[in-house]
């Protein structure tokens, strides 16, 4: 495979003619254009994005698997994404798609290595996909839970943990878009990335402990729910500004943030 991060010459050349303003959809239409040819009907999303990373770099494929998950998630959340086969690549709502997500990891993957995470936007961002999975339930029936469509949506166990991280995206959502787009508009000038030439990469902080938390059955009591979620997470390593910072979400609406809040510092049960 070329590992080419951005073949600017190549782009440029393919780029002529294209009244499309918006840099990072000229750097998606590069894959988009391919996979419409006749000669091409047969590839699934996967192959398309090896394709434009294989032809035009790396870091095209990325702003391609950028460009479709944030697509996916604004239209329809971390569910749509998941059941369009964007996340693990086959594409297609009448699939059974794999729950490891392997395009959606590799995509991560990407972002790392190029420094989207390095930014205050990219860095929310990238933990907010990081903390993205598929649960299944092992004994749902794909047939009535969606009404006969063939979508893997019913088999999804962890709904609320999508949901909880659907309003964290959102949140952040247009200044990541701002963001990609004037880093596209700088790679297709120079040919060199934007973010590495200002400084080097810092490492990756690991992510913070999201620890198991049963809730259902419990006191449901606003103090009560808060006090099990932060004795979980000083016993599963979180920091004391981590723990404090749950508290100042978790008072700062009503019962429905107390709750969503607690989904987006644990995995509740």
């Amino acid at each position: 495979m070329n590992e080419m991060a951005f073949n600017l010459e190549k782009i440029r050349e393919a780029l002529k003619g294209s009244k499309e303003h918006c840099h990072w959809q000229r750097l998606t239409d590069l894959g988009y254009r391919e996979w419409q040819k006749p000669e091409n009907g047969k590839w699934c999303y996967r192959d398309m994005a090896e394709w434009a990373g294989e032809t035009y770099g790396e870091v095209v494929k990325l702003f391609i698997l950028l460009g479709a998950c944030n697509y996916q998630i604004g239209n329809g959340g971390f569910v749509q994404y998941y059941d369009n086969g964007y996340a693990s690549g086959e594409g297609g709502c009448l699939r059974d798609h794999d729950e490891d997500i392997l395009l959606h990891k590799g995509m991560l993957a990407l972002a790392v290595k190029y420094g989207l995470h390095q930014s205050d936007i990219g860095s929310h961002v990238y933990a907010i996909l990081a903390e993205f999975r598929i649960v299944r339930s092992a004994d749902s029936d794909e047939d009535e839970e969606d009404g006969g469509c063939g979508c893997s949506s019913g088999e999804i166990a962890n709904t609320d943990e999508l949901d909880a991280l659907d309003h964290r995206y959102y949140a952040v959502n247009e200044k990541w878009v701002k963001e990609l787009k004037i880093l596209a508009a700088k790679w297709l000038k120079t040919g060199t990335n934007p973010i590495t030439d200002a400084g080097p990469l810092p490492q990756l902080k690991k992510p913070a402990p999201r620890p198991r938390v049963k809730l259902v059955g419990r006191d449901g009591n606003a103090f009560a729910v808060m006090g099990t979620v932060c004795e979980a997470l000083r016993k599963a390593g979180a920091s004391a500004e981590t723990i404090s910072g749950y508290r100042r979400k978790s008072m700062s609406g009503d019962y429905a943030n107390l709750l969503a809040t607690a989904m987006e510092y644990c995995e509740v049960c």
